[in-house]
């Protein structure tokens, strides 16, 4: 049966099986029905992309909760515990509640057909959320895809709004490995005759988002990003920022322009761009979100000596991730995250960095690795991966972020 220490060590998980073979939709929308069909209690919104999922899912629950809205959010990965996945009104189920569902999604797993197969932990979780949320009254359900878009479990669900944010490459040997490929999988989303929202793209991406458009008779925009800066950290956040207003407003008539100053403006959210006295905490894992975040440095750094601190996991492209990272770094340490079958042993990572010239130190315990860097530079960047970010933080003694605003 599935398990959520396993979810969060990787086990199970395998970057070369098919996404058929990984991932039922029919599976989730059983395990859906048999709960009582909770995500057809509340409107769903489905926001797929390379970069940026999160933080626009984040702040279009904000918006829509300074608007009046009860609204649950279900977001992956956790940084430091497992429900932060699922909340409502900003704050994370608590261990009890989290308990509790869980065991009533054991029960229902336990009723499924057995030529359907075990559910995955993720088909799981999603159904557990949407059936919390349902619990909680909520009116609207924000969505995070989990990867790709046409055969993740969340989109098991019938979503009233669809939003693709930034599309780059990531998890190339399942979606595809061109931006075409990867665009059609996440457009995968889009329903017949319902709206969604596109970040600007590149060509490709774009062309392939247009296609699927036209094939399913979906209303789409293309969103620019705002003119100015958002509370978020980072020249990127504008574009998410402009997709979480323009949600809200699709999702709510007549929507106060106070509610979206006061959703954007409370918003908080840890492990992205999170500064915590001389050390940044960023989970960029990818080519694009890594360029983001080290144009991010470059300006907020002053002049400053970076040191940068980097575990990344093995089903990741490294060498994607450390190219614009080490044009800002003076040194880097290469580790690990603990406990973890994904990640990339320290030393290997090291090898790399040493290959793309970058002076490198091998230290596969995050919290000496941390120590060391903060005496060798001003300004420490963390990351790699969100789940390194999250050991970073309570080895810096930050207690589990239990609300977002």
């Amino acid at each position: 049966m599935f398990s959520l220490a396993d979810q969060e060590r990787g086990v199970g998980w395998n970057p070369r099986a098919s996404p058929d073979a990984q991932w039922k939709l029919g599976r989730t929308r059983a395990l859906l029905d048999l709960a009582g069909a909770p995500d057809r209690r509340m409107r769903i919104v489905l926001v797929a992309g390379t970069k940026g999922k999160g933080s626009t899912c984040a702040m279009l629950a904000s918006i829509l909760g300074a608007a009046g809205s009860r609204c649950g959010l279900y977001t992956k990965p956790h940084l430091q515990a497992y429900r932060e996945r699922i909340r409502v009104d900003g704050r994370a189920i608590s261990p009890e509640a989290l308990d509790s569902h869980l065991n009533l999604l054991r029960r229902i797993a336990s009723k499924l057909p057995a030529d359907a197969g075990e559910p995955t932990t993720f088909e799981v979780t999603t159904a557990l959320a949407l059936e919390y949320f349902a619990s909680q009254k909520c009116q609207i359900g924000v969505v995070e895809v989990g990867l790709g878009g046409r055969l993740d479990a969340t989109n098991a669900t019938d979503p009233e709004l669809s939003i693709v944010t930034s599309i780059s490459y990531d998890h190339t040997a399942i979606l595809g490995r061109t931006l075409g490929a990867i665009a059609s999988e996440k457009a995968g989303i889009l329903r017949n005759r319902r709206e969604a929202l596109f970040a600007v793209q590149r060509p490709a991406a774009m062309s392939a988002l247009r296609r699927a458009c036209r094939t399913v008779s979906a209303r789409c925009s293309v969103v620019p990003p705002l003119d100015h800066d958002v509370s978020l950290a980072g020249a990127h956040q504008r574009q998410n920022a402009a997709l979480a207003i323009a949600a809200a407003r699709t999702l709510v008539r007549e929507l106060p322009r106070e509610a979206i100053d006061a959703g954007l403006e409370r918003i908080r959210w840890p492990g992205r761009f999170e500064v915590v006295g001389d050390v940044v905490l960023d989970g960029a894992h990818n080519g694009a979100s890594a360029a983001a975040l080290a144009e991010t440095l470059r300006t907020c750094a002053g002049g400053r000596r970076i040191a940068l601190v980097v575990g990344i996991n093995r089903d990741k492209d490294a060498r994607a991730v450390l190219r614009p990272l080490l044009r800002v770094a003076d040194q880097v340490w290469a580790t690990q995250t603990a406990s973890n079958l994904r990640a990339l042993p320290a030393a290997e990572l090291g090898r790399l960095c040493r290959r793309l010239g970058a002076r490198t130190v091998v230290e596969a315990d995050l919290a000496k690795a941390i120590k060391a860097a903060r005496h060798a530079a001003d300004l420490v960047c963390v990351t790699g991966s969100l789940m390194l970010v999250g050991q970073a933080r309570a080895s810096l003694g930050l207690p589990v972020p239990e609300t977002l605003w």
